[in-house]
């Protein structure tokens, strides 16, 4: 199909986006257009048709600011983040890197591999999703055959190549690992009816050249291919040569990396019809695309200003969601923690957010984790959530916060392990193969997302005491008292006395409720809480 110009993703309205008064019709903006109407209708949120999309277009827009208008030092920072700056400004800024983001032409290609891959089949364009057909396990099927729109193959693209799992002998995982978990800064104003603007949740986390020098980021110019790199021939890897270390390669291409090898087929796009993703009206549909395996191999100590990360004295790895994203990662998510086997480093935006102590903006702020949870190449679930960011009056004070939280979650899994000890006690004889293989994963995600709001009041009482240390204690004992009196009513719910059978043992049942009594008054828990014998010594009353 002929093309007047490329389909350029700096220029071009390709991003969906909603407003704080939203239109009737879906809206889409270049980048440089994200402070459009700032002062009277913002731009709030990213509106793509998936979640994982939406995950990666912040990514997308963070790295391009980081990228083309990064601030010199956290005075600017400061004033940019005040007072957003004109589309103007920022078209101005991005339109140096405007030859990095061509979708289609004869040129270099977004995200794409310079060889035209001629000689692999084609496979559907919907396979480009992380979540669609090749195994049982993954949770998207019988997707429309039909193909996908530029704006929509675009998304896809970027949404693998930033999160691309193993696939297979040599296709190669993303910069980060195959699901890296992303964690984000972002902002509520006091005036809950005002949501951020996307401005705000792209700038804070954004970090200065100073900043980034502190951190070991060089900021120096640099040859673009070595930021983007399908500007050049691809680094192949095949038997594990030209391995991709930080030293090859431009920090920045943390945003920007390429692992797979991949070429959308324009050359068979259709006229035009339905977007299989977004079920919109395009005037071109991509329908297949061609893939080979042996692309970039990024080796060695790549750090993703956006990531958390944990080392074990010798490597340095990012973190994955396994499971949901609750409170017992909240305190490794905020804050630098260790033990026996690893240190776990929060992502370079949150050590920023608290060495500049950003509360003095009159904001409250909140951490956004997501990513997918993977098994190998398949997809088992995508997660997210929004977990609280508290302001402490010193370091002393974080001190005393920070043992808190990390004992009372420990308190937690203790209490959650004898739930689930005495929910299987109730169930099942000892001498019966279940009570050894039932994992009860029902029971722990419940016991999760119910004690969540709890714990976060109780750190929030710490965090604006004047004095912290009689507030942990309180908070310790009051935390105490209310997972006792929640897993007993937990057990109650899942065993249900009401439901007792032919096949119930009601003294089995009896005696795995009084052991579960027991073992939450127990030393270890006691000792982990620091509540005196005589504190509960009987049970207390309801708090």
């Amino acid at each position: 199909m002929d093309r007047i110009m490329p389909h350029n993703l700096l220029t071009s309205p390709w991003i969906p986006i909603r407003r704080l008064s939203p239109a009737k019709e879906q809206q889409n903006i270049a980048p440089w257009q994200i402070t459009d109407a700032i002062d009277t209708n913002p731009i709030v949120a990213l509106d793509a048709p998936r979640p994982d999309f939406n995950g990666a277009l912040v990514q997308f827009l963070i790295g391009l600011l980081q990228t083309a208008f990064a601030p010199r030092d956290p005075d600017e920072w400061f004033e940019r983040f005040a007072t957003a700056p004109t589309p103007e400004v920022l078209q101005d800024a991005f339109s140096a890197y405007a030859h990095a983001f061509d979708l289609d032409g004869d040129g270099p290609r977004f995200m794409q591999d310079q060889d035209p891959l001629s000689g692999q089949a084609p496979l559907p364009i919907t396979a480009l999703l992380i979540d669609t057909a090749g195994s049982e396990t993954h949770f998207v099927k019988d997707l429309p055959a039909q193909g996908m729109s530029l704006a929509a193959a675009a998304m896809a693209l970027y949404t693998l190549q930033t999160n691309a799992p193993s696939g297979g002998v040599g296709h190669r995982t993303s910069l980060r690992g195959g699901g890296p978990l992303t964690t984000l800064v972002i902002a509520t104003p006091e005036d809950e009816r005002r949501p951020p603007t996307l401005w705000q949740t792209l700038w804070l986390n954004v970090l200065d050249e100073e900043t980034l020098e502190t951190l070991g980021f060089p900021t120096k110019p640099s040859d673009a291919a070595r930021i983007f790199p399908w500007l050049a021939p691809t680094r192949t890897s095949e038997k594990g040569a030209n391995p991709t270390t930080p030293e090859a390669a431009h920090p920045l291409q943390m945003f920007w990396g390429m692992p797979r090898r991949i070429r959308l087929d324009l050359d068979q796009s259709e006229p035009g019809g339905e977007c299989a993703i977004t079920g919109a009206h395009s005037c071109t549909l991509i329908s297949r695309y061609r893939t080979k395996n042996y692309g970039i191999n990024y080796t060695g100590a790549w750090s993703h200003t956006l990531s958390p990360y944990t080392h074990d004295g010798k490597d340095l790895i990012p973190m994955h969601p396994r499971g949901s994203i609750n409170y017992r990662h909240w305190l490794s998510l905020m804050q630098e923690t260790s033990d026996k086997k690893a240190k776990r480093l929060p992502a370079a935006v949150v050590k920023r957010f608290h060495a500049h102590r950003l509360n003095r903006e009159g904001l409250r702020y909140r951490l956004w984790a997501f990513g997918y949870d993977m098994d190998n190449m398949k997809p088992r679930c995508w997660f997210e959530s929004t977990l609280p960011l508290f302001s402490v009056y010193s370091d002393i004070h974080r001190t005393t916060l920070e043992s808190a939280a990390e004992d009372m979650v420990n308190a937690a899994g203790l209490f959650l392990y004898n739930l689930r000890s005495a929910i299987k006690d109730a169930w099942f004889a000892t001498n019966d193969p279940r009570h050894k293989s039932a994992k009860l994963e029902h029971v722990k995600d419940a016991f999760w997302q119910e004690t969540e709001a709890v714990f976060y009041e109780r750190i929030n009482a710490i965090a604006g005491a004047a004095d912290t240390t009689a507030a942990s204690t309180a908070a310790r004992h009051l935390w105490h008292r209310y997972l006792n009196e929640h897993t007993q009513k937990a057990y109650d719910r899942w065993v249900d006395y009401n439901q007792i059978t032919e096949q119930s043992n009601p003294r089995r049942i009896a005696q795995a409720r009084r052991a579960l009594l027991r073992y939450n008054y127990s030393k270890k828990i006691k000792d982990l809480l620091e509540i005196p014998d005589r504190a509960i010594s009987s049970p207390p009353a309801a708090a």
